[in-house]
């Protein structure tokens, strides 16, 4: 029987892990859950599809928890700006931002490999079910072949989490999308973060990010609302946006290297968090549950950013739990209330982004830009 058991080895996952076995004054048992086998070499088809960029955010979480980044992590060009191009509008222009660029599976193995040896850990076993059995958890892994029993569970494992749905049911949460990364070779170098907004596209946005010597272009396209689009439509829209982007920037991307997806959320009001709780299955019984990251919902509504609020998510139910396990979902869900407001204000600005009329006046004023870059900050696309 585990304290604590976490589900999920990414960011969130990893660091709680790492924090719990870290104070020796908590004594808790905690067992750790993940489908890829973080211990042995790299399986191409367990990564995790990411831009890998750590925002200033998540470099200010990083301090805060006395973490540095291995330069064996980073990758090349590291990034001090952002390309904005409008297709809707016509419109580029770019803004200074402090990025760092690294490999995103590095990365997970990295804060993985900060775990001390008190956390079991559980590697390549998928969970495929969750139940309630006298006052703790039971978790099934790869068909029933193991079970893991738990006083305190704790979902880690990403957006559209297998826990959350499976405890929480069906709920109000946030919207769907699906993220499609292709990369492609490229022998120049583009020193800048393209951020690609066309509504003939999706109505989030798309990106270029470069890799030593690939280039990523990625999209997010809905999977639920209106605008939800099909498997077809995906990849009809995927090559609309490889086509409208190799041509504007005067590259090809024919050759495809790899192509990389994974879901994300979008979080269009805080109504749709949900950082813990103590309802527990159709049972009646009430266990503790807390959800970590993506798996609350916490990622940027603006830029779908999610490491800060893993880390912060993390560093949070940790400190909850040294109080000890009793009421700890409740003392975390209040600590959450900053997450809240963060996601609130994103949400506020999220109309000059996502906008169409509104992003056209804020780009042609040039807040915020670098001006002296493209044509005192504004270039007429086509032009």
């Amino acid at each position: 029987m585990y304290d604590i058991l976490i589900i999920g080895a990414g960011p969130a996952g990893s660091n709680l892990a790492r924090l719990l076995a870290g104070d020796k004054s908590n004594q808790y048992k905690v067992g750790l859950v993940d489908k890829r086998r973080l211990d042995k070499p790299v399986d191409p088809l367990r990564q995790k599809a990411c831009g890998g960029l750590l925002s200033p955010d998540a470099q200010k979480m990083l301090a805060k928890l006395d973490l540095n980044i291995p330069s064996g992590i980073l990758e090349n060009p590291q990034i001090f700006k952002v390309r904005t191009i409008d297709f809707d509008n016509s419109l580029e222009r770019y803004y200074q931002r402090y990025y760092y660029n690294m490999d995103r599976e590095k990365f997970d193995r990295y804060l993985f490999s900060l775990i001390p040896i008190e956390v079991e850990k559980h590697l390549g076993e998928v969970v495929s079910a969750i139940h309630i059995n006298d006052n703790h958890w039971e978790i099934h892994m790869n068909q029933g072949k193991t079970i893991l029993k738990a006083k305190f569970l704790v979902a880690a494992d990403g957006a559209n989490s297998f826990v959350r749905r499976t405890v929480l049911g069906e709920y109000a949460g946030p919207e769907k999308y699906i993220s499609i990364q292709k990369w492609y070779p490229t022998s120049s170098t583009t020193p800048y973060y393209s951020g690609i907004f066309d509504s003939e596209i999706t109505d989030y946005y798309s990106w270029t990010i470069q890799k030593g010597n690939r280039l990523i272009l990625g999209t997010a396209l809905p999977l639920s609302g209106p605008r939800a689009v099909t498997p077809k439509e995906r990849l009809a829209k995927f090559d609309l946006l490889r086509e409208k982007t190799a041509d504007y920037l005067g590259i090809s991307l024919e050759t495809e290297v790899k192509t990389e997806g994974a879901f994300i959320e979008r979080s269009t009001s805080v109504r749709q968090l949900r950082f813990a709780s103590r309802l527990g299955l159709s049972t009646g019984k009430k266990l503790s549950l807390a959800l970590l990251g993506e798996a609350a919902g916490a990622t940027s509504p603006t830029s779908a950013e999610g490491f800060s609020y893993a880390l912060d998510t993390s560093l949070k139910l940790y400190e909850s739990l040294t109080h000890g396990l009793e009421s700890a979902e409740l003392r975390y869900e209040l600590s959450c209330d900053s997450i809240r407001r963060n996601i609130f204000l994103k949400n506020l600005k999220s109309p000059a982004m996502y906008s169409k009329n509104i992003r056209k006046l804020v780009m042609k004023s040039g807040i915020g830009s670098l001006k002296d870059l493209n044509k005192r900050g504004q270039v007429q696309i086509g032009t």
